[in-house]
């Protein structure tokens, strides 16, 4: 994921980012498949899409803590 990719995906809200990951792990799944069936040429694909997905769920992470935070010192 290029910088200005990323700094896109840090602007989307959880729900969005939440629906991206889930059509990223589908394409990993398939991308394994492809792998698995010798299908697929370029290998290093798949641990190009697990690292954007771990930085995807990342972000995600990164946003709930900040709501949790943001309620926990209203309660003060």
């Amino acid at each position: 994921m290029k910088k200005n990719e990323f700094a896109q995906i840090k602007n989307l809200d959880v729900k969005e980012l939440k629906d991206k990951a889930k059509s990223l792990k589908g394409e990993i799944g398939k991308l394994t498949m492809e792998k698995n069936m010798k299908k697929l040429k370029d290998l290093k694909m798949i641990s190009k899409k697990r690292k954007d997905l771990a930085q995807m769920l990342t972000v995600i992470r990164q946003k709930q803590l900040l709501v949790e935070l943001e309620k926990g010192s209203k309660k003060i």
